[in-house]
């Protein structure tokens, strides 16, 4: 009976010690998830070339004046900050450590765009929370298996590790009217402005033009698709933009591949930008890329001709007509002129945006 206590007594001491160590290496995490996010915060700032205080650390994180102070003491007792006159800037090593936060954040985000299915808002959440996990070692993998990506799904810039960070072209907001411009970035917080920014497609490589800014907000025309969205200040000041190229001829028109009739040849332009994920990739892999001729062949008896059979690269492949919407073609030079105002009357308003690639 006494052996027995004493065994329930260790096995207690056991759970408990067990439970004490868990709650430490949580709050461990949980720090270091935080000083990691203010040295973002500060690489963010030098980035644009504004000042950065704790008031900002503050706002930025969501913390009491009091803690962000508190802080940017203990970045600074770790030599990551140093401060002068109430302001705040990464020393060398702190600035390495931000580079590799950031780095392992968007490639992260570019891995879960390209092989889940995740909705973009998601795969910034997942990244916010995977960045912290992610060795020198591990990113460097990364990069090498997804290719080395210039950019995130959001179109930021993925640095080298000893890379310089710019701030990618102009806010929306600030951008003259009737100038058409390219969206090259768009900002991932705060969240509830991102998914106003998805909400209206709005996606780097759509081409815009502002036809009106006023207090109320930013009246602008979609190129690509001939449509009209107003935005409110805020939101188009999270949204980058660069002139579109002077030389670049106007845009003939296109269509998707689920409106060519069959037995028309046409060409792949490209494939949807809003294509992400798993379908994206079959598709390039089942050899939809820029450039491969395409045909429909057969189209099935029920069902109102969906699926259909299409010959790509010397293989017959059947698509649904949602994937095949996300394939923009254009006719190929040869097809005779029947052919050729057949898919003329066919095609509808989407367009790839400039500069879009698959």
């Amino acid at each position: 009976m006494v052996g027995t206590w004493w065994m329930w007594v260790l096995a207690l001491g056991l759970l408990l010690g067990w439970g004490l160590y868990r709650v430490w290496v949580r709050r461990r995490v949980r720090r270091r998830t935080i000083l990691e996010d203010a040295l973002k915060v500060l690489l963010d700032c030098t980035a644009r070339g504004v000042p950065c205080g704790a008031e900002t650390l503050a706002a930025r994180l969501g913390l009491s004046l009091s803690a962000a102070l508190a802080l940017a003491q203990e970045l600074t007792r770790r030599g990551l900050v140093r401060i002068q006159d109430a302001r705040l800037s990464l020393t060398p090593q702190g600035r390495a450590l931000a580079l590799h936060i950031l780095r392992a954040h968007r490639l992260w985000e570019r891995y879960l765009s390209d092989y889940t299915d995740l909705p973009l808002v998601e795969v910034h959440r997942r990244a916010d929370r995977m960045e912290h996990r992610l060795s020198p070692q591990d990113v460097r993998r990364l990069a090498a298996a997804l290719g080395h990506p210039r950019r995130d799904p959001h179109g930021d810039p993925i640095p080298p590790e000893d890379g310089e960070l710019r701030e990618p072209g102009t806010p929306l907001s600030s951008w003259p009217v009737g100038k058409p411009a390219r969206i090259v970035h768009i900002e991932d917080e705060p969240v509830s402005i991102l998914e106003q920014i998805l909400a209206e497609d709005l996606l780097p490589g759509t081409r815009v033009e502002v036809l009106e800014t006023s207090p109320q907000g930013v009246h602008l025309k979609v190129l690509d698709e001939d449509r009209d969205v107003w935005l409110a200040g805020v939101v188009a000041s999270h949204i980058h933009v660069v002139p579109m190229k002077e030389d670049v001829p106007p845009k003939k028109p296109v269509m998707t591949l689920a409106q060519v009739p069959l037995r028309q040849r046409v060409r792949v332009v490209g494939l949807s930008p809003r294509l992400r994920g798993l379908l994206r990739r079959r598709l390039l892999d089942l050899g939809f890329t820029p450039g491969a001729v395409i045909e429909p062949v057969m189209e099935s008896a029920f069902g109102r001709g969906d699926p259909r059979a299409y010959r790509v690269r010397g293989t017959v492949i059947a698509l649904r007509r949602e994937q095949a919407e996300h394939i923009f073609v254009e006719p190929l030079a040869e097809a005779n002129e029947t052919g050729a105002q057949a898919v003329a009357s066919a095609a509808g308003s989407p367009k790839p945006p400039e500069g879009h690639h698959a």
